[in-house]
């Protein structure tokens, strides 16, 4: 490492272009402004300076040492300013949810940065785990899960609650829905579909369900916007929270099943509890209550 007060008596020496006024400025003796130059010079195995008289010139050293140190000096000015301003609309905002709550938070996310352009809005839509796991390496300062976690590092608040939905094709309204006609219509699995299917089918049609394999799956798609398309052709059945059914552009075409023991899905906001944040994560969590209270 370059040694700071030797670099900035060089740095101020450049600008000043005079030994005995730089030890002025700098409150030192000529010599011990040369002997900074020397040392300088010694820890870069390089001259830096061409002396003529009492004037002198950069080396080719010199003027690339002169510009880095500018720039450092002008790096480690913006970040004691960055250290000292916490701006509430400038920076990282990194989050993390489930897939329907990215699609619904997403686009009131973004009207708040267009309104603060240097915000920097990183939302990654993830299962729970993976929602912990990057939690708790600092890949994101905020997360929203579905599951009430005993961990003493995390600070978790319940922001409210999930309407998971049975979603079948549109025609089959007036039909009574068992694991007979499930059967025969065949599951669209996705990531989160078998914790989804099994809260479902526990609670309304067989207590014993336990496996997806007992299911006959007709299909399996991992990109949300796209779950609902095979319901929609007849080709299968699903469960998906209602805010990822409600982003569905052929609402004709699909059917959510009234149940006769709804299933809701507890929402928590989670945060490292040691962990302080930046003043601008404050809009996130208001908006996050908001938005599921």
């Amino acid at each position: 490492m370059l040694n700071t007060q030797w670099l900035q008596t060089f740095i101020t020496l450049v600008e000043v272009g005079h030994f005995t006024q730089t030890a002025e400025k700098l409150f030192m003796t000529q010599p011990g402004v040369s002997q900074h130059i020397k040392k300088l010079e010694a820890q870069t195995g390089t001259p830096l300076l061409e002396r003529f008289g009492k004037r002198f010139e950069l080396t080719p050293a010199g003027e690339t040492l002169y510009r880095y140190a500018r720039r450092r000096q002008d790096d480690e000015l913006a970040l004691f300013q960055a250290l000292q301003n916490d701006d509430p609309f400038t920076g990282e905002c990194r989050i993390a949810c489930s897939g329907s709550l990215a699609t619904y938070l997403y686009p009131h996310f973004l009207k708040h940065q267009q309104t603060h352009p240097n915000l920097a809005i990183q939302l990654e839509a993830a299962p729970n785990k993976r929602i912990l796991d990057n939690l708790n390496t600092n890949q994101i300062e905020l997360g929203i899960i579905t599951q009430n976690v005993a961990i003493p590092e995390l600070e978790q608040e319940k922001v409210g609650a999930e309407q998971l939905c049975l979603v079948i094709p549109a025609g089959m309204e007036k039909i009574v829905i068992n694991m007979e006609q499930l059967n025969q219509l065949g599951f669209i699995n996705h990531p989160d579909g078998e914790h989804y299917v099994r809260q479902i089918i526990q609670a309304n049609f067989d207590h014993s369900f336990n496996s997806i394999e007992s299911l006959k799956v007709t299909g399996y798609i991992n990109q949300l916007n796209q779950i609902l398309l095979p319901v929609s052709l007849g080709l299968g059945y699903t469960v998906l929270p209602e805010k990822a059914i409600t982003c569905f552009p052929q609402q004709t075409k699909i059917h959510v099943v009234s149940l006769d023991k709804p299933v809701y899905e507890n929402l928590y906001l989670i945060r490292k509890k040691h962990r302080p944040l930046p003043k601008r994560y404050d809009f996130f969590m208001r908006q996050i209550r908001t938005l599921l209270s």
